[in-house]
């Protein structure tokens, strides 16, 4: 993996919901030249330079003329596209998820990164959510058998934003990444069920994931509810593990006396709840400082491109699922 040169030039693709983000914590972000925005909106990209102080430019070979690394949060659809022609040029690449609307584009992107020996990672942001970050902690420093996961992400009905992937693309990519992270363990069964409300894609789905360690998955996913909701559950044989990424908060319930069948006791006791303290930070600014990173030390992001590519084959097997069922 190619290193970069202390004075590293980083650039932004796309100027929605998402881009904006990344122009402001670029633009606050020390130790880089943040080379500007591209964005086939021209006014919109223009408005959001002047918000932040940097460069918007017309045309997306220009900006790629000038930088070594690139944070890319266009519509799905065009990121095998963009992504292919910075990673052709050897630069280094921060997709926002998914990596690509479909398998062979993603495997395209992982193998053209190989090729230029250039960074690809995947902003699958709930990584760096404080929350999930003293989870995982918790999850490690304690191991146990993962005997369930239960995650509900729901969102009002918005037609202003991702409108060209369905609800798996759009939501549940974020927890099918976390459980296969929490899992460790392959895949052996998936079954979804979903519909359309709003659009003509797929807008709520039902989803079970079995793993070969036995663990469980489920997910509830919408965006047609009134109520936003971004929650995840870890159930092991003696805690219960409660994160809310939108309040940041971490809850564990924690049995003491386990059932002992052999001795005739069967009984779960002495349960107790803890509130986890979690300081907070901006899970965005901590992505793209992973990023940096990785590219500055030569050292693999914490969702690299395989990692991309593995929670898009997960979904693909949703997808598929899906499509049987209804």
């Amino acid at each position: 993996m190619k290193k970069n040169p202390s004075h590293l030039r980083v650039g932004v693709v796309g100027a929605g919901t998402m881009g904006q983000h990344h122009v402001r914590v670029l633009s606050q972000t020390s130790g880089i030249i943040f080379a500007g925005l591209y964005d086939s909106d021209s006014s919109r990209a223009k408005e959001i330079c002047l918000r932040h102080g940097c460069d918007s430019f017309r045309d997306l070979e220009e900006l790629l003329e000038r930088i070594d690394a690139v944070t890319i949060a266009a519509p799905t659809s065009l990121h095998w596209e963009i992504g292919g022609k910075c990673l052709e040029r050897g630069i280094h690449t921060l997709m926002e998820k998914p990596l690509a609307h479909d398998l062979p584009s993603a495997r395209s992107l992982v193998e053209l990164a190989r090729r230029a020996g250039a960074v690809l990672m995947v902003g699958h942001i709930e990584r760096y959510n404080p929350a999930i970050g003293k989870m995982m902690e918790i999850l490690r420093s304690e191991p146990e058998d993962i005997v369930s996961i239960e995650a509900r992400r729901l969102s009002p009905f918005d037609g202003s934003r991702c409108l060209d992937v369905d609800v798996l693309h759009d939501l549940l990519i974020h927890d099918i990444d976390l459980a296969l992270e929490i899992a460790d363990s392959p895949i052996t069964k998936v079954s979804a069920v979903g519909r359309p409300l709003f659009s003509q894609r797929i807008d709520v789905a039902h989803t079970t994931i079995e793993f070969e360690n036995r663990t469980i998955a489920v997910f509830w996913t919408a965006k047609c509810s009134p109520k936003k909701t971004r929650s995840i559950t870890v159930c092991t044989p003696s805690r219960y593990i409660e994160a809310d990424t939108l309040a940041h908060s971490l809850t564990v319930y924690k049995a003491r006396d386990m059932p002992k069948m052999a001795s005739g006791v069967c009984l779960m006791g002495d349960i107790r709840r803890e509130d986890i303290e979690v300081l907070y930070e901006e899970p965005l600014r901590r992505e793209i400082d992973d990023f940096v990173r990785a590219v500055r030390e030569g050292v693999p992001p914490t969702v690299d491109g395989e990692r991309g590519l593995a929670a898009l084959q997960a979904l693909d097997m949703v997808t598929r699922s899906l499509e049987e069922n209804r």
